[in-house]
Parts: C-alpha cells; sequence; structure tokens
C-alpha cells in the first residue's frame, strides 16, 4: 500500500480509532520508502506515518472530538502569497471523484502533482490572484482558506508560555521508562541518558523524555514546576531561556534552514509547509543533520521567529 492508497483509505472511512489506524498502518503493509532523518528515523512506522500525515494537514489525531483517535481533514486548498503568484496547496480527504471535479474547474490553469517518497503527492495548483483560486475551490465544491500560513501562526501560543501546558510528576517507578535530558552543548545538542532517580532529583531542571513502549512523554522542570508539554516546545522554550538562536533565513533564496534536532512544534511546522506544500528537505551541512524550508515569505518567517522566540542568526 503506498501513502497515497492509505490517505483514499482514510477518506473512505472519515474518522476512526487509534488501534484501528495503527492495524491499518501495520495490517495493510504500508510501504515505508522514505529514507528516515535523524529527527524521527527511531520512531516506530505507525507514528512515522501519522507524524507525516498531521504535518502535511490531511488528517488530525487526538484532537477536540476525536480524542485517542483519528479524523481526516475536509479538503481544503489552502493559500499563500507570494511575489507574483498565489499557491493554492490541496490538504485533507482525497478521492478520484474531487480530484476529477478539481481538473473540470481548472480553466486553463495548471495542476501541479509531485510523488513524495514518504507521504501522498503534493497537489497544487498556482495563479496571478486568490480570487481565481477562491473560484476553483467553489467550482470543485471544496473549502478555500487565504492567508493559510500565518492565518495559523497569529493564533500560536508563544513558546515562553507555559499557562496552557498540564502540570504532572515526573514518573518516579518503573523498570521499563528509558530517560534521556535535553542537554544543549557549545554547538551540539543532544539527549543525556539518564536514571529515573537522577530525573526526579530537587535539582533536577530542564526537559525530559521519559520513553515506555516507544512512545516518548515530554515533562519540563523549572523551579518547582514539573509541566507535560511537547518536546519540540520544550526545546524552543530552553532555547528562549538560554537566548540561543538556531534559525536561518535567506531572503534572496526565500528558505528557512534549522538544525533538525530543533524540527519546529506541530502548527509552526504546518504553517511553514503550507507555504508550498512540500515536507522539509533533510541534509548534512558540517555534519550536522539540517531542515530547510522552501518558498517561505519573508512575512511567514518573521512570525514564526516571533512565535518560537527566535531571531535569525
Amino acid at each position: 500500500m503506498t501513502p497515497n492508497e492509505l490517505l483514499l483509505w482514510l477518506s473512505a472511512r472519515k474518522e476512526g480509532s487509534w488501534p484501528q489506524f495503527r492495524g491499518a498502518v501495520e495490517t495493510l503493509e504500508l510501504a515505508n520508502q522514505g529514507e528516515e532523518s535523524e529527527s524521527d528515523g527511531s520512531l516506530p512506522l505507525h507514528l512515522r506515518v501519522c507524524f507525516n500525515l498531521e504535518r502535511l494537514s490531511h488528517v488530525e489525531f487526538d484532537a477536540n472530538g476525536c480524542e485517542d483517535g483519528w479524523r481526516i481533514v475536509p479538503p481544503t486548498l489552502a493559500l499563500s502569497h507570494h511575489h507574483d503568484k498565489v499557491t493554492g496547496v490541496l490538504c485533507g480527504a482525497r478521492t478520484p471523484k474531487l480530484l476529477s471535479r478539481i481538473v473540470q474547474a481548472l480553466n486553463g490553469l495548471s495542476l501541479e502533482r509531485t510523488a513524495q517518497k514518504d507521504s501522498p503527492d503534493v497537489i497544487r495548483v498556482s495563479a496571478p490572484d486568490a480570487g481565481v483560486l477562491m473560484q476553483l475551490a467553489r467550482q470543485a465544491g471544496i473549502s478555500c482558506q487565504t492567508d493559510a500560513p500565518t492565518a495559523l501562526l497569529s493564533h500560536l501560543p508563544l513558546v515562553n508560555s507555559l499557562t496552557g501546558w498540564h502540570r504532572d510528576p515526573l514518573p518516579n517507578a518503573g523498570k521499563d521508562w528509558d530517560v534521556k535530558q535535553f542537554v544543549i552543548e557549545k554547538k551540539v545538542a543532544r539527549w543525556r541518558p539518564l536514571t529515573i532517580q537522577e530525573a526526579n532529583a530537587p535539582c533536577a531542571q530542564g526537559l525530559f523524555r521519559f520513553t515506555r513502549y516507544q512512545i516518548p512523554h515530554y515533562f519540563l522542570r523549572e523551579g518547582n514546576e514539573t509541566i507535560r508539554i511537547p518536546g519540540a516546545i520544550g526545546k524552543y522554550h530552553v532555547l528562549c531561556r538560554r537566548q540561543r538562536r538556531v534559525l536561518k533565513y535567506n531572503r534572496k533564496e526565500c528558505s528557512l534552514t534549522l538544525p533538525a534536532v530543533y524540527r519546529p512544534p506541530l502548527l509552526t511546522e504546518r504553517a511553514l509547509i503550507l507555504c508550498s506544500g512540500f515536507p522539509p528537505a533533510f541534509s548534512v551541512v558540517r555534519e550536522r543533520p539540517t531542515l530547510e524550508y522552501r518558498d517561505i515569505p519573508e512575512e511567514v518567517a518573521g512570525m514564526t521567529a516571533e512565535a518560537l522566540k527566535q531571531d535569525f542568526v
């Protein structure tokens, strides 16, 4: 089964439980066709598939209304403004009948479809202005989100604000936990192994990862507080505290690069991907795994830096 066929299966089902999704990936033997990056290669296949579908705006997992499960996103044309054009990226449910309606509504526009090794094809269409793409969406019977990247980024909380996250104690017992602490050194960042007792020591501070049954759980300890938090947000919170900068924006190339270990939080990365429709390119620069996001307007790059409390290197 290919990623395109999996997306078709999910579109037909519309929603389901987490065990159903995992069973579909494993029972239907989804082909793992992509190269694994250091940032997610250690995850089992069903979690990597979940991650790709979620960040590419096709499926929502464990959201309001589908707790402990998933639901397909309604088909949507997400628009992003560039210098002399507007690009629409097709997100969400995808069926042959829907694609046929879109092709019939093109009215002279060119549909670009690019195969991906580890995710469904990227489908997008460009036009001189947003009105043309909005009309296309109406004729095809799908939703249209104007200025999708900036609309998403404008609603994200800053990473240095911890008011919305649950206060939970660290696990303090159990032999199955793999425990690590996130450590920022002079040139690199890494996960340092700890014992469960060392992590629970009163003097232990920072970001911790507790992994059991291949599922990671992240906790941030600051002073007397212990906060359960997504790992990526925890990393950027620590960077903010240390006043460390990791983002690099190339205005000429309209690209945003950063170390792979600092992959942005889910919704921030989704906004960056919606600019082009493509996942970030993975490469190794000076022995450091790096992610590069393409076609990023300067306004989006600035809003991303603000959300992550970063300045550009």
